[in-house]
């Protein structure tokens, strides 16, 4: 049986679930299904994402909307996740990672003008948001363009030590007192995309630093893009590094998921992705690609249809510079990974069931597994006649 991973989104089945089971409420629910998923997909590993409303910071909804109230009422229930999930997997001699988020700290609530015509989806994300405390209270760790007077809302710069440090200490204390086998960060966004890749992204520490390499000023000169994409990186590379450095301390293991190829693309910009690093210098457990930002895994609707951007010198959604999935395991994912201890899994949750690919792909010898939606698994028949609203 293949060693597959079930990712569970326990917010989307508190909120749109049909069913005990589909809305995973109860504790005894969540068994059955952590007992379905084992058998029937071969799950030995669950990322459980963070409840939304365990967030730290806060809601913003418009007058007249219910949408906040709901959305705490549906997702109010009276057994602790993070104590109860890692305790059932272990029964059931499963491993559980915690799932969070590193590109999405929220937004305040833009006008009402603004929300008529761009909105993360009309179901959830028109009349309501979510912003973290670290953002409200500073602001001025956002991404920033080249004019420095806009920001993209949610993407924090890494290339400051304050956010790297803030969020490491985050995600442990998240970890604290409980017992999770892992922490798996994801690198999808559901930010508002950029209106062009490289709008954001001159924050000072990475005009000063390329400043320093290069005696080129990326405020007010012309640079090398390649090697403003590769600098970017590396600060994604040192969060990642010192990540996992303050895991082996706690025991921890650490998985990243990201869209697949060498940039991070949509909605965030051509920052470069050194996976070969990561692996090569055993930063990460788990190497989870071909994740998506532009489409919700769980229910399949699009997020922030009216803003997909241009310049992405890859990009998943045109398929422009993509080859195809089985070429890039073949020719770039295996010859590195095969040659570390990373174990290489790949996100299913955007693809239609096909047990001819699954087999395919879990024959590569490249391939440690698959990760799937627990919410599309558990809600097969309301998602296939779901329309692509989310109604709180």
């Amino acid at each position: 049986m293949s060693q597959n991973i079930m990712s569970v989104s326990w917010t989307d089945h508190l909120l749109q679930g049909k069913g005990a089971d589909g809305q995973i409420r109860t504790v005894d629910a969540l068994k059955r299904r952590m007992e379905v998923w084992r058998e029937e997909l071969g799950i030995d590993t669950i990322y459980w994402r963070q409840l939304l409303t365990k967030r730290e910071g806060l809601f913003n909804s418009a007058p007249g909307s219910e949408q906040s109230e709901a959305l705490k009422t549906k997702c109010t229930v009276d057994w602790d996740d993070f104590e109860i999930v890692p305790k059932l997997a272990h029964e059931l001699d499963m491993n559980a990672y915690l799932y969070v988020s590193v590109f999405d700290d929220g937004r305040p609530l833009p006008p009402k003008e603004e929300r008529e015509i761009s909105y993360h989806n009309r179901g959830h994300g028109q009349h309501l948001t979510w912003q973290s405390s670290f953002t409200i209270n500073h602001p001025e760790y956002l991404v920033v363009n080249r004019k420095r007077d806009k920001k993209q809302w949610g993407v924090l710069s890494l290339s400051y030590p304050e956010v790297r440090n803030h969020l490491s200490e985050r995600f442990q204390k998240l970890l604290l007192g409980y017992d999770f086998d892992g922490l798996f960060i994801c690198l999808r966004s559901q930010s508002k995309p950029p209106d062009f890749a490289d709008e954001f992204g001159y924050n000072k520490p990475i005009r000063d630093e390329f400043y320093r390499r290069y005696r080129k000023d990326i405020w007010i000169e012309p640079f090398g893009k390649k090697q403003w994409y590769d600098l970017q990186g590396e600060y994604l590379s040192k969060f990642i590094k010192q990540l996992k450095t303050t895991l082996n301390k706690s025991g921890h293991m650490l998985g990243v998921g990201c869209a697949r190829g060498n940039v991070i693309g949509h909605p965030i910009g051509n920052t470069r992705l050194h996976w070969r690093d990561w692996a090569t210098e055993g930063f990460v457990d788990h190497l989870v690609i071909n994740q998506y930002s532009d489409r919700c895994p769980s229910m399949w609707f699009d997020l922030w249809p009216m803003h997909r951007g241009t310049g992405y010198i890859q990009n998943y959604i045109t398929s422009l510079n993509m080859p195809t999935l089985e070429d890039q395991i073949t020719l770039e994912y295996g010859p590195t990974i095969q040659k570390t201890a990373t174990n290489l899994y790949i996100a299913r949750q955007w693809d239609n069931r096909s047990i001819t690919e699954e087999s395919d792909l879990i024959a590569h010898p490249a391939v440690d597994g698959l990760v799937f939606s627990s919410f599309r698994y558990d809600n097969s028949e309301y998602i296939n006649n779901h329309e692509g609203d989310w109604k709180v």
